[in-house]
């Protein structure tokens, strides 16, 4: 039998001293009965399942289709406009350049 002191012990607390369970299998007395569906049972229980999807998926949500995202915008407004306060002379002589019909 295990000593007390060894399940107070802190290095045997993890261990598993005492009693210990084992079940006993019965194995089944028959075969489980097979059942067996004709064709037209079949199509009936297909057919059942089909409809029962086609309402499911017509009760699920929609996608909800996302457009491009803001931040992207605002970060893709600034950097345009910050770069068109930097080059503003020379973008205002190529659009000089452009009207100059000599």
């Amino acid at each position: 039998m295990v000593d007390k002191l060894q399940v107070d012990n802190p290095a045997n607390k993890a261990m598993h001293y005492g009693q210990t369970s084992v079940g006993i299998l019965n194995p089944p007395d028959r075969l489980p009965k097979v059942t067996v569906y004709s064709g037209v049972e079949a199509q009936k229980r297909y057919d059942e399942m089909q409809y029962d999807l086609y309402i499911s998926e017509k009760r699920a949500k929609k996608y909800e289709k996302r457009g491009f995202p803001t931040i992207l915008k605002i970060i893709g407004g600034g950097a345009i406009i910050v770069g068109i306060i930097k080059c503003r002379k020379n973008i205002w002589k190529g659009i000089k350049k452009l009207l100059r019909t000599n």
